[in-house]
């Protein structure tokens, strides 16, 4: 995308909203974690409980209410839609922010939940809107910025979230903090330009269990745009995996301490925002599913780079005591493992970003925004089975490096998958 259109009111004003939502909910996100983690519960293993279930608030909402907003954003205007979104992200954020001063745990997870609702109906419409508003030759760089800015806010949510609200006067910080930045983003939807007018006589299913199961039903018609779906969902599994264990595997293995479990995070989040970028300056066509089956070859080097990684990681002395970042850094050994991890992320933001576009130029703009949903509910379902994957190994008392061997398998196993669909669907259309 040349810096003209990027920077043009077709697309800026889109990128900042998407951007400040997903840097808001971060940052309140782990703001309560650290809430949780050091002043609200009594004990680790409380501690561990309370946070998964923040983690299953936040998700709840997108199994609930993904296919509902998805029919909302194929029948009425969607820049409308988006500013009530983002004016509705300012009174929950008011709510949070007495929450937050508030420390009431119960409030907060009120609040979280409220942020949930908001997500799950924003999501629908910012990959849906794109196609609108940028040319055919420019929906792959603007994927690739959608992707690579969500996990730049991923990061800055996570780092600011966790620094500020546990220094003095820390949760007043916050407070203010979201509020400002839900004000920005209702400040910048109102810079997006009118989108086509939506499918005024799409009925709404009011039932959400009946709704769901429909949406998901009519996947059938568009085949290529759910590989692509189900391509994505494979990489959230891959990365809630690795984001949900890197401070275990940090920590025991790698004698890091806290600083150390940033640092992996954020070269997490930088590989896939750069992966993201190489995706978009390779201009690789995506247009049908004959494109994309180069992509196997990432998968592989996915699985590739793991068994390095867990080789040299099995042969790790761990010290007795945790180690700064400077401490980390002077050992070649966690230096190669960390590249390992940049290596992994960077492969996966190159693999998703052609997949995103492939979805939305395989769907009816009529039917674009329920694809879309349907896309965030199978994302949120394989994350919930990646948690599930983790509990049921961990059950056996097996090691976090013998769980990344089984990731390993299982992303071999993906890429064949990928290789036999993408042949079947070829065949079917």
């Amino acid at each position: 995308m040349k810096a003209s259109a990027f920077f043009s009111k077709r697309f800026f004003p889109l990128f900042w909203v998407q951007f400040l939502g997903a840097f808001n909910d971060n940052l309140f996100k782990n703001a309560l974690v650290m809430l949780i983690t050091f002043r609200l519960a009594d004990t680790a293993e409380e501690a561990g409980l309370l946070i998964t279930l923040a983690a299953g608030l936040f998700i709840l909402p997108f199994f609930l209410f993904s296919a509902f907003a998805g029919q909302l954003a194929d029948k009425y205007e969607k820049t409308t839609l988006i500013r009530k979104i983002k004016l509705s992200e300012i009174l929950i954020m008011l709510l949070g922010a007495m929450a937050l001063v508030a420390q009431d745990m119960m409030f907060l997870f009120a609040v979280l939940f409220l942020m949930g609702i908001q997500s799950a109906f924003f999501g629908p419409i910012k990959y849906a809107v794109l196609p609108e508003h940028l040319e055919a030759h420019e929906l792959l760089d603007g994927n690739g910025w959608f992707s690579a800015s969500t996990f730049v806010a991923i990061l800055l949510g996570t780092i600011v979230g966790g620094w500020v609200v546990l220094t003095d006067e820390g949760e007043v910080g916050m407070a203010i903090g979201i509020l400002v930045i839900a004000l920005l983003g209702y400040v910048a939807s109102r810079f997006v330009p009118t989108s086509a007018s939506g499918e005024t006589a799409l009925p709404l299913q009011w039932n959400i269990l009946t709704n769901t199961y429909q949406e998901l039903g009519l996947r059938k018609d568009f085949p290529q745009a759910f590989f692509a779906v189900l391509s994505i969902s494979w990489f959230w599994f891959l990365g809630a995996t690795y984001l949900s264990q890197m401070p275990v595997l940090v920590s025991d293995y790698l004698s890091g301490n806290d600083k150390v479990v940033l640092l992996f995070l954020a070269v997490f989040s930088v590989g896939i925002a750069l992966g993201a970028w190489i995706a978009s300056q390779l201009k690789t066509p995506v247009r049908t599913i004959k494109n994309v089956q180069w992509l196997v070859l990432l998968l592989i080097g996915i699985s590739l780079v793991i068994l390095l990684g867990n080789g040299l990681l099995s042969q790790v002395n761990k010290t007795d005591q945790l180690i700064g970042v400077a401490a980390f850094l002077q050992h070649w050994e966690y230096v190669i493992i960390l590249l390992s991890m940049l290596a992994i992320s960077t492969l996966g933001g190159w693999f998703i970003v052609p997949l995103y576009t492939l979805l939305q130029v395989q769907t009816q703009p009529h039917f674009r925004s329920r694809m879309v949903a349907v896309n965030n509910i199978t994302n949120a379902i394989f994350m919930v089975l990646s948690a599930v994957f983790i509990m049921v190994l961990y059950a056996f008392e097996l090691s976090l490096i013998t769980i990344l061997y089984g990731v390993s398998l299982l992303n071999l196993a993906a890429a064949y998958w990928y290789l036999r669909r993408s042949r079947v669907i070829k065949e079917m259309v």
